[in-house]
């Protein structure tokens, strides 16, 4: 017997909501507020974006600033920019379909679409772009099959010598790669008896996206699937839309710190975020090569590997924590250095604006 949905949400924490998640760390968050002097201690990790990428931070702003070895093609448009300007566009770049799209500021994968031709292309900007009066980032579809998120931090240059001493962290490096998550794309595998519709059913994971899927896969949903044939139901690598996130900090190697040191030369007063990143294969990552970059974030950057489902929610905790720690030991020193906490009245509202839209 199946169990219900909702039994499956209340006993797996990678389900909770944000808000109820995050709910126990408020009290050391107050408690690191109150030895940095602001509830808006955050704000000063990362210099270069404003709020240091807490929220609506401009994909591109950070991006640009890569060495284009590292990039897949993009191509930034404004939200009103019409098709026929934005296929031309595309057609510069050579950005082959399929393509990506997604909005210039965004969160958990929303507006974030894969595009197969340049009529869904159109229905997209009429759609989601003008509807949401969101600028976009057309980005190439990036062939390599393993995706990661690379979560990375650098301590800011006159606090590497005394961070030790000032606050009695032990392994607390100058630059330091803290989780790795990798992602299992949503995927169903055939039988030969089961229709896809019946696939997704025996899957748990699936059926918190069944209504989305249904609409999608419309023409393949009550088609037979043959004997191991594979059927990739989501190609985002988001946790909300179905992605497995699985604990992948084994993958960290003196190399790949060593590619994220390099990754990390041009982007000044930038010191902590995460890396949405493809790569060929595993060994590859492990020798700091092939690497892809999709996405730059901010300090809203999550441990992602903690939503491993083998992961105990006492170690999930624990490595939050120790991550917050990491926050607030940046941000005071770019205080120091003269990088002023954002005022906690715009943090507060912004802030109680999420939770407007989250639940009401």
């Amino acid at each position: 017997m199946k169990k219900p949905l909702w039994w499956i949400k209340l006993t797996n924490f990678e389900y909770w909501s944000m808000w109820f998640f995050y709910l126990p760390t408020l009290p050391y968050g107050l408690y690191l507020a109150l030895r940095s002097g602001s509830m808006a201690y955050f704000t000063s990790v990362n210099p270069a974006v404003p709020l240091s990428g807490m929220k609506g931070q401009p994909k591109q702003d950070i991006l640009k600033l890569l060495d284009e070895k590292y990039l897949p093609k993009s191509l930034y448009c404004k939200y009103d920019s019409e098709f026929e300007f934005v296929k031309s566009e595309v057609q510069k770049k050579e950005i082959d379909f399929p393509l990506i799209i997604k909005p210039e500021v965004g969160e958990r994968g929303k507006g974030v679409e894969k595009i197969n031709s340049f009529e869904k292309l159109q229905d997209y900007l009429n759609e989601y772009t003008k509807e949401n009066k969101s600028d976009f980032i057309i980005q190439e579809f990036l062939k390599e099959p393993i995706e990661l998120g690379v979560l990375y931090y650098r301590l800011p240059n006159n606090l590497k010598s005394k961070v030790k001493k000032e606050f009695r962290l032990r392994n607390f490096k100058d630059s330091a790669i803290t989780s790795i998550v990798q992602k299992e794309f949503l995927t169903v595998r055939g039988d030969g008896k089961k229709t896809l519709a019946q696939l997704i059913e025996d899957s748990d994971r699936a059926r918190f996206q069944k209504k989305r899927l249904e609409k999608e896969f419309a023409q393949e949903w009550s088609v037979t699937i043959p004997t191991n044939e594979e059927v990739v139901l989501e190609h985002i690598g988001n946790h909300c839309r179905g992605t497995k996130f699985l604990d992948g900090n084994n993958l960290i190697t003196k190399e790949n710190l060593a590619a994220f040191d390099e990754i990390m030369n041009p982007l000044e007063n930038y010191y902590y975020g995460r890396f949405d990143i493809k790569v060929p294969s595993v060994k590859d990552f492990k020798q700091g090569k092939g690497i892809k970059i999709m996405e730059v974030n901010g300090v809203a950057s999550e441990p992602a590997h903690i939503y491993d489902p083998k992961t105990p929610i006492l170690k999930a905790y624990k490595d939050i924590f120790w991550h917050m720690k990491i926050i607030q030991v940046i941000s005071k020193q770019n205080k120091k250095d003269g990088t002023a906490y954002a005022s906690f009245r715009g943090v507060f509202k912004m802030i109680s604006d999420e939770f407007k839209k989250t639940f009401f």
